[in-house]
């Protein structure tokens, strides 16, 4: 009997081999990327008003604070706190004493810094480039990391992590290995 003319189509070892190689390929880089992408929620008004209102109730007045600070292009940095009765006592900055009228690495300077960039980043969101990205600890409203992530020139992004948080009255209240 002959062949009724229909095409046959057989696909070549290699072809099903190159095909197989291409779906491992972007199952793999969407795996990667589900791993390594960052889980940073966006940071809004409402979001940093509540956790500033949790701080504010129930943030202890005395207390030692550890930043580690990013900024593009640049070696970490390493900022020390001490507050009490909410002032701040001593702060240094990179092992050096730093002036304590500035008090923009206390938790209440946190609040206001990120109240700031966020005020600044409406201004200019027509020039795009810059998203504010903030995770805080639920119970007492600490902020744990405050991520300034930009591309417009002539600005860097700079990353604010918690590295310790202790109290002397209660002790160890977060450490950079909890969240």
């Amino acid at each position: 009997m002959q062949d009724s003319g229909a095409a046959r189509t057989e696909s070549s070892p290699l072809l099903k081999l190159l095909l197989l190689i291409a779906v491992l390929c972007i199952a793999a880089c969407i795996l990667i990327f589900s791993l390594l992408a960052d889980r940073t929620p966006v940071l809004d008004l409402q979001v940093l008003q509540a956790q500033r209102a949790l701080w504010s109730e129930h943030g202890p007045e005395d207390y030692d604070l550890s930043l580690s600070i990013h900024v593009d292009r640049q070696q970490e940095s390493l900022a020390t706190v001490s507050v009490r009765n909410g002032k701040l006592v001593s702060q240094t900055y990179n092992g050096l004493p730093r002036p304590a009228r500035d008090d923009s690495y206390t938790i209440k300077g946190l609040f206001r810094t990120m109240e700031r960039e966020l005020l600044l980043a409406e201004e200019t969101k027509s020039k795009g480039g810059t998203v504010l990205k903030a995770a805080f600890d639920g119970p007492l409203g600490i902020p744990l990391v405050f991520k300034r992530l930009t591309t417009r020139q002539g600005s860097r992004s700079c990353i604010i992590s918690l590295r310790q948080l202790s109290s002397p009255e209660s002790g160890s209240l977060l450490s950079a290995g909890q969240p």
